[in-house]
């Protein structure tokens, strides 16, 4: 009986641990990325990001708490700093490839050029 109820109430803390700390990690990309938490969520390493106002992009890097930018300067921007300019969010979008694509090969015109005869999947759009 005594078995039982500890189980139980290591079973309901444990649980109750996972969602305050799963809460928590939403709330720092929340609060971090606010508007642009969609990209962290849909996006994945190695997808390419365009900033369509500026034709800046990059391919996106992320870990558990951040994504990163890596543009072909080889700049190391955070999401922001690509997708707003003077405090004023740009279009942009993101895209995936089947295929591995190297930054430095890639231009503006490349990338459409690819996104037109749909080697390029579009992920987020706005």
């Amino acid at each position: 009986m005594k078995r039982k109820i500890l189980v139980s109430i290591v079973l309901i803390v444990s649980t109750l641990l996972v969602v305050i700390v799963s809460g928590l990690y939403s709330m720092e990309i929340e609060d971090h990325y606010g508007d642009l938490q969609q990209i962290y969520f849909d996006s994945k390493s190695g997808d390419i990001i365009v900033n369509r106002q500026t034709q800046k992009f990059g391919v996106i890097t992320k870990n558990w708490k951040r994504a990163d930018v890596i543009t072909k300067e080889n700049d190391n921007l955070d999401l922001y700093e690509l997708v707003y300019i003077n405090q004023i969010e740009n279009k942009y979008e993101v895209f995936r490839s089947e295929k591995e694509l190297k930054i430095k090969e890639l231009t503006f015109d490349k990338i459409v050029e690819l996104k037109e005869k749909k080697l390029l999947e579009t992920v987020i759009k706005n």
